[in-house]
C-alpha cells in the first residue's frame, strides 16, 4: 500500500508573514489531516526570505507533537550545510521524544544562493557539508557518543530515527542511496513523467549500485488537487496560488542553475493539464499508474498554498481521505 501526508510552508497568502490566527489554522489543519488518517505533516523551510515562509521547522514540529498524538512528524528538508549537524541533531532527538517517538528526519543541500549569503556557508562546499555532516547525524540518530567525542544531550526515543535524503540531481540520489531511510523527491510539473524518469536514469541505478531493497522508502511531493469542481477550483483559487510559489522559487534561485523539478509557467490551464488535477477517481487511477514507474510507499500534498483559504484545504483533505486514499491502500505497491 502507499500512504497520503500533508506538506505545509504555514503561509496563508501571497506576499504577507502569517499572523499567529495563521499559526493556529495550520495547526487545525495538521489535527484534521492526523483524523483523517495521513501518514505524516512534512514541513518544509526557507529563510531571508519576505512572505513568512517557515523558517524553522524543528520548532514547529516540537509545537505540533503536543497538539497531535499518532500522526508521524518530518522534515522536508533541513538545510544541513547552512547549520551545524550536532544542533540539528540534538533538537531533531527533543522532538522525538515530545512526539514519544514520531520524528522522521529530512536532510538536503539547499540551492539558493541568498541563504548561503545570509549564513556565510559557501555553496561550493555543498557535497562535502552533507558528506560529512549526514555521517555526523547517523552516528547519532540512536543517542551515544557523536564523532566531536561527547554524548547526544537528550536520546531519542526511536533507536534509530528515520534518516530520508532529498535532491533530484544524481549526486544527491547517490547520497540517499548510499545513507538514507529513503528519498524525498518533488516533481511540480508533468510529476508522472519526471518521476518516472528520475527513478529508472538515476535514482534505481544508484539503490542497485548500494544493493537497496524495498526497506529504502520513496517520497515524493506534488501539488494535487482532487474535486468534483477541480477545473473551476483551479483556475479561481488553487491555481494562482501555484503560480505564486513558483514564482518565488523562480525569484530565489536568483539565476542558479535550476535543481529541478519546478514549474515556472503563469498559464493556468496549461499546468492544470500537466499536474495531477481532476476528479478524485481520476487522481487515484493516475496515481497507481504513476507507482508502476515510480514505486512510491508515500505521497506528499501540499496541504494549503498561499491563498488557498484554511476551510478549502480542510475540506480538500476529506475528499483525499474518502476517495484517494482507499484507492492507494487497497492495491499493492509494486
Amino acid at each position: 500500500m502507499s500512504e497520503l501526508s500533508v506538506y505545509l510552508d504555514f503561509r496563508a497568502r501571497p506576499g504577507e508573514p502569517p499572523t499567529a490566527a495563521d499559526y493556529d489554522d495550520g495547526v487545525r489543519l495538521v489535527q484534521t489531516a492526523e483524523r483523517l488518517g495521513f501518514a505524516h505533516v512534512w514541513t518544509t523551510e526557507q529563510h531571508g526570505v519576505d512572505d513568512g515562509y517557515l523558517p524553522a521547522q524543528l520548532p514547529m514540529l516540537a509545537a505540533l507533537a503536543r497538539e497531535t498524538s499518532t500522526i508521524r512528524l518530518g522534515t522536508a528538508v533541513i538545510l544541513l550545510p547552512l547549520t551545524h549537524p550536532r544542533r540539528v541533531l540534538e533538537e531533531a532527538c527533543v522532538v522525538d521524544v515530545l512526539s514519544h517517538g514520531r520524528l522522521t528526519l529530512g536532510l538536503g543541500a539547499g540551492n539558493y544562493p541568498n541563504e548561503f549569503r545570509i549564513f556565510g556557508a559557501d555553496p561550493a562546499g555543498r557535497r562535502q557539508a552533507m558528506d560529512e555532516g549526514v555521517a555526523f547525524i547517523k552516528a547519532g540518530l540512536s543517542g551515544g557518543v557523536l564523532p566531536d567525542g561527547s554524548p547526544v544531550n537528550v536520546p531519542p526515543v526511536q533507536r534509530p530515527i528515520p534518516l530520508i535524503l532529498g535532491g533530484l540531481l544524481r549526486g544527491p540520489a547517490d547520497r540517499a542511496a548510499r545513507l538514507g531511510d529513503g528519498h524525498f523527491a518533488y516533481s511540480y510539473l508533468d510529476p508522472e513523467q519526471e518521476l518516472a524518469s528520475f527513478y529508472r536514469e538515476t535514482l534505481r541505478p544508484s539503490l542497485d549500485r548500494h544493493g537497496r531493497g524495498r526497506d529504502f522508502r520513496l517520497i515524493f511531493a506534488s501539488v494535487i488537487w482532487a474535486s468534483e469542481h477541480a477545473e473551476r477550483e483551479w483556475r479561481e483559487t488553487v491555481g494562482p496560488a501555484f503560480i505564486y510559489q513558483q514564482r518565488k522559487y523562480a525569484e530565489w534561485e536568483a539565476g542558479m542553475p535550476s535543481a529541478g523539478g519546478y514549474a515556472f509557467s503563469d498559464d493556468v490551464d496549461d499546468l492544470r493539464k500537466r499536474l495531477l488535477i481532476g476528479r478524485p477517481a481520476e487522481i487515484a487511477e493516475r496515481l497507481l499508474g504513476l507507482r508502476e514507474a515510480y514505486p512510491f510507499a508515500e505521497v506528499v500534498i501540499w496541504a494549503r498554498l498561499p491563498g488557498v483559504p484554511a476551510e478549502m484545504a480542510q475540506a480538500h483533505l476529506e475528499t483525499l481521505a474518502a476517495e484517494v486514499a482507499p484507492a492507494l491502500a487497497r492495491s499493492a505497491a509494486p
